[in-house]
């Protein structure tokens, strides 16, 4: 362990509750930033946030 590994957790965990928020799969989400195909592609987060936002 070290001192980056609770960062990287409570950057994980905001991002699920993000993605938990707006509906969407979290590994879904991730997938797609990694490159990893699998059905639809899912817009950059912060468009995701603004299209809430307006509804």
């Amino acid at each position: 362990m070290n001192k980056a590994g609770p960062s990287a957790r409570d950057v994980m965990l905001g991002l699920m509750k993000t993605c938990a928020t707006l509906r969407v799969s979290f590994f879904r989400y991730l997938g797609d930033r990694l490159g990893i195909p699998d059905g639809d592609a899912i817009p950059p987060l912060p468009d995701l946030v603004r299209n809430a936002a307006t509804v």
